[in-house]
């Protein structure tokens, strides 16, 4: 089941993380770019395990970037590397074109959280590593950055 829509007006970028069967769903919100992709691969490199998945779920990402297209093409790559999956889903046509002008397109997943389950186990909110300089209230929602 996918995730639905969200349209926040006050959030620049967000991560709302869930798991299922040991399969982690990091669902990105607002816009990814250079700045906050570096966010977005210490969020992955907190819940990658050798032999396991994470679903990137783009569904509420506003837009992105050539720089951010390009890097997650990077982080799949080195995910394979290091044993791991990496699979984007849910990409909005918006978000298909940036990665499609970027060449980058190849990188896209259809919706695999159905097929890495082993079960019918429903999504579980998780907490995501906190960042230094930030606590959270809300498991497994973190607000990156605000509109300014």
């Amino acid at each position: 089941m996918q995730n639905p829509t969200i349209e926040p007006d006050d959030v620049r970028f967000a991560v709302v993380g869930d798991r299922r069967n040991g399969v982690d769903r990091l669902s990105l919100i607002g816009t990814l770019d250079r700045d906050s992709v570096v966010r977005l691969e210490s969020e992955v490199d907190g819940v990658a395990h050798p032999d396991g998945a994470v679903v990137l779920d783009l569904l509420n990402l506003a837009s992105v970037d050539l720089d951010a297209a390009r890097a997650l093409e990077k982080m799949a790559r080195r995910a394979t590397d290091r044993g791991s999956l990496l699979f984007l889903v849910h990409a909005r046509d918006h978000v298909r074109d940036a990665f499609d002008r970027a060449g980058a397109l190849g990188v896209l997943s259809a919706d695999v959280s159905d097929v890495l389950s082993a079960g019918d186990g429903d999504w579980e909110p998780i907490s995501l590593p906190p960042l230094p300089w930030q606590r959270e209230r809300t498991p497994g929602l973190r607000v990156l950055e605000s509109r300014s």
